[in-house]
């Protein structure tokens, strides 16, 4: 590794540090932030097994690298299966698996780090595994609620893009490249994380980020053109100048977000306390599609009653009605809402279809139960 290389990898360690932080407190809740702050975690730990390895060059920590390595795959593919909220298929799963465990056991028991053939068979075991998961979101799109469509198709953006970034990690393949592309294929997804962890999940609104990164390093290189310096400087100066601009962006990006993460309840707790007032209060709300009666009407009585009982209607399984929980789920899905609230429990009730994000639903979920039950007493 160069030491420009050894600069990268030290920015996209800090960069997946400031991110699993930034995750920390939404992980603890479990599903999608969960997942994300392990293959987080792992990420941290492959770049900062890198730098270990050029410190302090030893057979333990490459195998350890390639251990950790082996791993991403599988973690990658739980967050992908909790975005969309649907299994991969088994095939799937065992490949994942079972390249994870021979991986490691070839690395933990034989010694076999990173040989030609070795190199050549985990990348295209990543690859493949990678290229299964971007087919599972596009697959699953369309059963979950726009703005988790929105962040699955963020993270499967971020998954195509890095995939070519990783291949020229492959030395043997271009030998030629003055860095490598694994730490800034760290960077794109951890950009992508740190939208995710937001309320902006949108795969333009990562692209505009990645924009303002290569600007920095177009930038960058202009002025060491027109300074006279070195041609060769160029290249270096440019990644580094990028990929600083990206750790500025996310520091920035998760600095505030505790503050600015207010959720639901005081925004409405400064309203006033009628039902127009409440559902203009935050735009989550405001935002949200009216769900009448008569938009009901195709449904079984029985069920709108049952629908109807609940403060708000989510995906979850109902383990006392399967045909409940999929009424409820036929709903959502029509509206490409992730949770239905509950305006009036009456015999014409109304709702109002949500997309929430992809983080924090239980979160959100008991904040709009709160919802619901003001509005049963607001005027």
């Amino acid at each position: 590794m160069t030491a420009i290389g050894a600069l990268l990898t030290a920015i996209g360690l800090l960069a997946a540090l400031v991110a699993r932080a930034g995750v920390a407190k939404a992980a603890r809740g479990g599903g999608v932030a969960g997942h994300l702050a392990r293959l987080l975690t792992l990420i941290g730990l492959l770049l900062a097994l890198r730098l270990a390895g050029l410190a302090l060059p030893s057979p333990v920590v490459v195998a350890m690298t390639m251990v950790v390595a082996a791993w991403l795959p599988l973690v990658t593919l739980r967050l992908a299966e909790e975005l969309v909220r649907r299994h991969a298929s088994r095939w799937l799963k065992l490949l994942a698996l079972a390249g994870a465990g021979a991986f490691s056991l070839l690395a933990v028991t034989f010694g076999l780090v990173w040989t030609g053939p070795a190199l050549m068979a985990l990348g295209t075991f990543q690859a493949a595994v990678v290229v299964a998961i971007l087919l599972h979101l596009l697959a699953h799109r369309s059963s979950v609620s726009l703005a988790e469509r929105r962040a699955a198709d963020m993270l499967a953006l971020a998954f195509a893009l890095a995939l070519p970034l990783l291949a020229t990690d492959f030395a043997w393949a271009f030998p030629d490249l003055p860095f490598r592309g694994g730490p800034f294929a760290a960077l794109v997804f951890v950009l992508a994380c740190s939208r995710l962890a937001g309320m902006a999940s949108r795969p333009l609104r990562l692209l505009g980020d990645l924009a303002l990164v290569a600007s920095a390093g177009g930038l960058t290189a202009l002025a060491v053109q027109l300074a006279g310096a070195p041609v060769a400087l160029a290249p270096a100066l440019a990644a580094t100048a990028s990929a600083a601009a990206a750790l500025v962006l996310l520091a920035d990006r998760f600095a505030g977000a505790a503050a600015r993460d207010e959720g639901l309840l005081l925004p409405i707790a400064r309203a006033a306390p009628d039902e127009a007032a409440v559902l203009a209060a935050h735009p989550l709300l405001a935002n949200a599609v009216p769900v009448t009666a008569e938009a009901l009407a195709d449904l079984p009585g029985e069920l709108v009653t049952a629908l109807a009982a609940k403060p708000v209607v989510t995906a979850a399984r109902d383990p006392d009605s399967e045909t409940l929980t999929g009424a409820a789920r036929e709903l959502l899905a029509r509206y490409g809402a992730s949770h239905l609230l509950r305006l009036a429990p009456a015999a014409a009730p109304r709702f109002l279809a949500i997309s929430g994000g992809a983080l924090d639903e239980e979160r959100l979920t008991r904040e709009l139960t709160i919802v619901a039950r003001l509005l049963e007493r607001a005027p």
